[in-house]
Formats: structure tokens, C-alpha cells, sequence
């Protein structure tokens, strides 16, 4: 189901800025990518912006999106493949002032920058991963395929573009893989709920530990069982897995000889905010990452966790005296060694998070004017909320802010 588009010519004089936001996939289907959409698509328009969504048609035609391109989903990861749509593609683009396309392993976000530049139209690709390679993955479909898609697809898109990555782990990435250099944004968070209460830890108490991820490979929930497993040898611990994804149907056969295991499933984000609240500490065990949302968020509310020392994780561990707490992925006794430290002396450590916590939201609540001000036209005299010296410089060379 399409609505109506932008404002046609009558009203362009007195029309805001207009911008298509790009992606194969949108809420409600979870992942980072589809949350920084929605962020940026309610971000946007609280500035003023005009803002219209485009993406893949999911199986059953759902999809929080104004135009939506028949698509088939390759197995066996189910990679999008747009296979009609293109005058809504066209008519979208044709519109809209600024494309904003996100992910460079998709084709869509591709066709729609190439079908962008062909019509004179600024065009920010908005790069989500870190450019590090597949370790778990299939040969032929991540390597041998995804090599071929790269160089004749993503590259050239990539280089008429302004690309824009969410991590510092993306820039160095961008230029390693794909050969150019992206503008740094720190990523835009939402308003985030705080904690309804400071959690405490009896002795005697399950240590409660929540995963909050996509179910595939480069994300490793098997070692996240793996690590509260060899937790368990000293304390009593219970895992939460929530998500969808490959891997789903192998961890719910391990939880049907483990009670203290639950895989909960997708939930919305309000859920997972409330969730993650409610436990003693997040566990990640990513094995390849870039922002690191499914840290970032908890962990700036003050909420502990355990990450692997993927993408940007390091650098969200702001107090050092945390660091010991981001830990090398795949290393299972060195995740469940900072488990059992933070939970021994639990409420000192967690006032300890909460301090980094308002440190790691001050740093990232720059972000929303950053990523603005890349869409607002450079001689725009509305207030950004960034001083002269800070706006970003519109054009294909990159402006890195801290």
C-alpha cells in the first residue's frame, strides 16, 4: 500500500525538505538498521522535514513504509532482491531533495543512490556495518557472491554518494573496504527511558542476564549460553535470549534440557527497554559489529553489561575502570570471569555504569543535529542546534566530528 507523495510544483516554494529514507528493511522487522529508520524518520520530521519511507515488501505486505517494492528474500539468509516497483522507485526519488539509503550489502539502498544521482538528487548512504569480513558465514553466498556485489554494486554507489557511518569502527571500514571515506555521526539515540529502579544482588540471588540480538552466526548466541553456562559453575545465573533468526530453532533445542535458559523471541523496542531494565546486567557476544546498538542503548541508561571488544563496544565503555567488563569475542572464560566479578561486588559496579552511562548519552545527543544538519540545505537559516563552527559541510568530502 503506497499514500500520497510529496508536495507536487504548486507548492513548492512553500514545502519543507523533502527526504526519501532508503531501506530493504523497515519495522516491524527487528534489527539496528530498521530502529536508526525509524529514529531518523521521527528526527527528521521534527525538524521540519518532509519524510517518506521506502522499502522491501515483507512476506504479507506489513511494513512501516509510504511505498513498499514487490521482493523476493534469497535463502538461505533471505537476502532481499527487489523484482518490481520501479516507477514507484523513480516517482519517490524524483520528489524528494535528499536520499537518505542505508545498508551497503542490499541492493535496493544501491539502485536507489545510482537512480538518485542519474536525477541530480544528494544522495547520504548511510553505512551500518564496520567493513569487517564474515567469519561464520557461507562461503558462497557472504564471500564469493558478496565479493561480486561489492565491486560492481556497492562501490560505485558508495562513491556517488556522501557516505555516512554510525561508528568509528564504520569510517575505518568504509575506507578498507569499500576505498572511501565516510563522515563519522555518533549514532542518533532516542529518548530513553531511565531505569525505574537501581537493581540490587543478594548473594543468594539468580544472577537474571539478558541477549537482545539478531538469532545468526556473526552474532554467536550459542557462546552466550556457552558463557552463563560457566557462570553457573560458580552461581546460580538464568539467560533470556531475545530475537528472530536462523539460529533460533538449534538454541530452543538446548533450552529443553537447560530450565534456566528462555528464548523469548522478537519483542518491540518499548519491550526490550523495559526488559533490560529489569535484569541484573545485558550480555552481548557479537563476533562482528559497528555501533554496537544492542549495548549502546542499556548501557547509556546505566544498565551493566558484558560485551565482546567488537565495532565501537570499546569506545561505550567510557570510564576505564569499566573496560575490563568488554571482553575478546569468542573468549567464553573471560566473558564469564566478568560476569561473576561484576555480580560480586554488583551495587558498586553499577553506580559505576550509571556514571558512564550519562557520560556515553552526553557524547551521543549530538548526533540528532549531526545527521540533521546533513540533510537541511547548507544556507538554511533555521536553528540547528550546532554552532557555525560545528556544521557539517554538505558535498562528497567527508567532515569528521568527534
Amino acid at each position: 500500500m503506497e499514500t500520497t507523495g510529496f508536495p507536487g510544483p504548486l507548492e513548492a516554494a512553500t514545502a519543507q525538505r523533502k527526504v526519501l529514507l532508503v531501506s530493504s528493511f523497515v519495522l516491524p522487522h527487528a534489527g539496528g538498521v530498521e530502529q536508526f529508520v525509524d529514529t531518523a524518520k521521527e528526527l527528521l520530521r521534527a525538524r521540519g522535514c518532509r519524510v517518506r519511507v521506502l522499502a522491501c515488501r515483507l512476506p504479507g505486505g506489513s511494513g512501516d513504509a509510504d511505498g513498499l517494492l514487490p521482493t523476493w528474500f534469497v535463502r538461505p539468509g533471505r537476502w532481499p532482491l527487489p523484482v518490481g516497483g520501479w516507477r514507484t522507485l523513480w516517482r519517490e526519488i524524483g520528489e524528494a531533495d535528499v536520499i537518505v539509503a542505508n545498508g551497503a550489502r542490499h541492493l535496493l539502498p544501491a539502485v536507489a543512490t545510482l537512480v538518485a544521482r542519474l536525477r541530480r538528487k544528494q544522495v547520504l548512504f548511510v553505512l551500518h556495518g564496520s567493513g569487517a569480513p564474515f567469519t561464520k558465514s557461507s562461503f558462497f553466498y557472504h564471500r564469493l557472491l558478496g565479493s561480486v556485489f561489492e565491486w560492481l554494486i556497492a562501490r560505485p554507489a558508495l562513491r556517488l554518494s556522501l557516505p555516512v557511518s554510525l561508528s568509528r569502527a564504520g569510517v575505518a571500514g568504509a575506507r578498507a573496504r569499500y576505498g572511501v571515506a565516510a563522515t563519522y555521526v555518533p549514532y542518533p539515540l532516542r529518548d530513553l527511558p531511565l531505569p525505574q529502579r537501581a537493581r540490587s544482588l543478594l548473594a543468594s540471588e539468580p544472577l537474571e542476564i539478558v541477549w537482545v540480538g539478531r538469532l545468526y552466526p556473526e552474532k554467536d548466541p550459542l557462546s552466550a549460553i556457552a558463557v552463563v553456562e560457566q557462570v553457573r559453575r560458580s552461581r546460580d545465573a538464568r539467560l533470556e535470549l531475545y530475537g528472530e533468526g536462523i539460529l533460533a530453532d538449534a538454541l530452543e533445542r538446548l533450552a529443553r534440557d537447560r530450565p534456566w535458559i528462555s528464548v523469548r523471541g522478537s519483542r518491540s523496542w518499548a519491550q526490550i527497554q523495559e526488559i533490560q531494565a529489569a535484569a541484573h546486567l545485558g550480555l552481548s557476544t557479537s563476533l562482528r559489529d559497528a555501533t554496537q546498538i544492542g549495548i549502546l542503548e542499556p548501557l547509556s541508561r546505566g544498565i551493566p553489561v558484558v560485551s565482546t571488544r567488537v565495532g565501537d563496544a570499546p569506545r561505550h565503555y567510557v570510564a576505564p575502570g569499566l573496560r575490563r567488563f568488554c571482553v575478546e569475542p569468542g573468549d567464553v572464560d573471560a566473558a564469564a570471569a566478568a560476569i561473576l566479578e561484576l555480580a560480586g561486588a554488583y551495587d558498586r559496579h553499577r553506580d559505576e555504569f550509571a556514571a558512564n552511562g550519562r557520560l556515553l548519552k552526553a557524547r551521543h545527543s549530538r548526533g540528532r543535529a549531526y545527521l540533521a544538519s546533513l540533510v537541511e540545505p547548507a544556507t538554511s537559516s533555521r536553528s540547528s542546534g550546532i554552532s557555525p563552527g560545528d556544521r557539517l559541510v554538505l558535498g562528497n568530502q567527508p567532515t569528521h566530528v568527534p
